[in-house]
């Protein structure tokens, strides 16, 4: 009896003990997590375009649009649907070859505000003044930039052969019955070149592929005047939507347009 008066006094006092013990202090969920290093985000190289002095401005507005056209010996034998390219990156490109004949100066992209865009548009007076409008609309566009020259570039028109009808900007044309048919890519463009500080206008012309005289190849009857090549008539698209699609015509547009600005521009830039 006396053993077990003994064994349950002694079982009493450890388990008082142990809970009078204090407990080891938990850990904060703060000092639990380990402390997160974010790597630093890489510096990021100035924009060589749009930092520095500005030599060469350029504004690209020979559009995104690609024409698809027929040419036919009566008026009702004549169709034309535009179809929007921008995949094509036709306005990139002018500027790489800008860039390309600039030996060496500082160029930069000039945005421009649409309004200003559709408002040089909007006129159909036959007494316009489209170089005075042209250069207003450089000089808005240019607004603090501080380029010592400034390049419009943008899209132009050309009579097909002696017919009334004329061919724009970039596209394919058709021309012909069906039993005799010839069929035109075309990539026409035209550059203005400004003053930075007066915009006044420097120098005026088509990109050409074309060294000889315009008068001579009127005479001679050219079918486009402006950068072209003949292509199998098999080649016309079914559709606009088709035309589109087709890398063929896009490379061969861009092809025209990269030749076109090789050759006029390093004249142009002097």
């Amino acid at each position: 009896m006396t053993r077990v008066v003994l064994a349950c006094l002694l079982s009493f006092l450890v388990t008082a003990a142990s809970a009078q013990a204090p407990s080891p202090p938990a850990k904060s969920a703060a000092a639990k997590a380990k402390p997160v290093t974010k790597p630093k985000a890489a510096a990021k190289p100035a924009d060589q375009a749009s930092a520095g002095p500005c030599q060469i401005g350029v504004i690209p507005l020979t559009g995104n649009e690609f024409g698809v056209q027929q040419v036919g010996f009566t008026a009702f034998g004549n169709e034309y649907m535009p179809v929007p390219v921008d995949s094509w990156g036709l306005d990139d490109l002018v500027v790489s070859r800008v860039r390309a004949a600039a030996g060496g100066r500082s160029v930069r992209r000039i945005a421009y505000a649409k309004d200003d865009l559709a408002r040089m548009k909007e006129s159909h007076s036959i007494f316009r003044d489209r170089d005075a409008e042209a250069r207003e609309f450089v000089q808005r566009s240019a607004g603090k930039a501080g380029c010592e020259r400034y390049l419009l570039i943008h899209k132009s028109g050309s009579q097909f052969s002696n017919t009334n009808q004329s061919v724009n900007g970039y596209g394919i044309v058709k021309w012909g019955h069906p039993l005799s048919q010839r069929v035109f890519l075309f990539a026409l463009t035209f550059i203005r070149v400004y003053d930075g500080q007066t915009f006044e206008m420097i120098r005026r012309g088509n990109a050409t592929l074309d060294d000889g005289p315009t008068i001579s190849r009127v005479l001679m009857g050219t079918t486009i005047r402006g950068p072209n090549r003949e292509i199998e008539d098999k080649s016309f698209p079914a559709s606009a939507t088709e035309a589109a699609s087709n890398p063929a015509y896009r490379d061969g547009v861009r092809a025209l347009l990269a030749s076109s600005l090789d050759r006029t521009l390093p004249e142009m830039l002097k």
